[in-house]
């Protein structure tokens, strides 16, 4: 695959805001490489800080992006992390709720975020569950000044960090 394809590659990934395995991204190429052609641009993009990886073997989901944005990513799965304790135990809403009243306290500037978290927490599970998750801009900046991130485990942190890997 020439280096011109590189680009190829990483428009086939802005198609996915989801990410794709290597077998998707190949389906989408044209003209056909081999897998191992495949890897070396993925790798190359890696490198570049155009790409990042998400989890492991075969579960290995390719995201383009930016260096920034492995941030958000991060962000998102520890939050994953978080909806799935909450379904578990409702009961872990006190604690982001002291969490916001201390975030309130050293951070004013933050007020509509508060406030819109405040109303996420005190209304349907549905709607919290939903913001926690989804991949929008909406829930990105929200999830920037988040009163839940307190609820991972410093086990499973570590393993949100370490499955979202980009060259080092």
């Amino acid at each position: 695959m020439r280096n011109d394809n590189s680009e190829h590659v990483l428009q086939v990934l802005l198609t996915a805001p989801k990410g794709m395995r290597a077998p998707e991204i190949m389906r989408h190429l044209t003209p056909k490489v081999s897998q191992p052609t495949l890897w070396r641009v993925l790798d190359k993009l890696r490198s570049e800080g155009r790409v990042v990886v998400d989890g492991f073997a075969r579960a290995t989901r390719y995201h383009a992006t930016e260096r920034a944005d492995v941030s958000a990513l991060r962000s998102l799965r520890m939050h994953d992390v978080v909806a799935k304790r909450l379904i578990n135990n409702p009961d872990l809403l006190d604690v982001a709720r002291n969490r916001l009243q201390r975030l309130r306290e050293v951070n004013p500037h933050g007020a509509t975020y508060h406030n819109r978290w405040q109303e996420l927490i005190d209304g349907p599970m549905d709607r919290l569950l939903r913001m926690l998750t989804e991949p929008s801009e909406e829930a990105g900046t929200l999830r920037q000044e988040s009163p839940f991130t307190i609820l991972v485990p410093s086990d499973e942190r570590r393993r949100v960090f370490e499955s979202l890997r980009t060259a080092a």
